[in-house]
């Protein structure tokens, strides 16, 4: 018996629209191959020295509760409540550095396939960051397809 291509495919988010775009592409490969779609959201947190002064940790929980919630929360309105009812899907929401937290989670997991958004961040986040997109293509134990937004005329 022939086995199907893509077993577990990953879709990440940042809720761009680029990842929006490339959300449209997962659930369609993943309905196709009949592969687990794992929706993943990385919340970015940085640690610096600096930020203990200002944010006490019980601050930094709270926080980071409340963000949880709004990314489950816009997770299950924009993404889970448009898969097919058949179609096997996890949510995975970490916190991070996305590129490693994404390049992780699919070791950890064994997903064969990413589809992401080619651009996220912009701006100054951009360049002090550098692409997400890029660092996963980089490090990724799997393929990955970045989708690109269509242009407009």
């Amino acid at each position: 018996m022939k086995k199907n291509l893509f077993q577990k495919i990953a879709y990440c988010t940042d809720f761009s629209d680029h990842a929006n775009e490339a959300f449209l592409t997962a659930k369609d490969l993943a309905t196709h191959y009949g592969a687990s779609l794992h929706i993943v959201h990385v919340m970015a947190t940085y640690s610096a020295p600096i930020g203990e002064a200002y944010f006490p940790e019980e601050q930094d929980a709270t926080l980071l509760a409340k963000a949880s919630q709004a990314a489950r929360e816009a997770i299950e309105e924009n993404y889970v409540s448009s898969l097919p009812e058949d179609l096997a899907h996890d949510v995975h929401l970490l916190s991070g550095y996305p590129a490693t937290e994404i390049v992780s989670l699919a070791r950890e997991k064994g997903i064969d396939l990413i589809v992401m958004g080619s651009h996220g961040l912009t701006g100054v986040a951009h360049v002090l960051f550098g692409s997400t997109a890029d660092r996963v293509v980089r490090k990724a134990p799997c393929s990955v397809l970045t989708v690109r937004f269509p242009e407009k005329d």
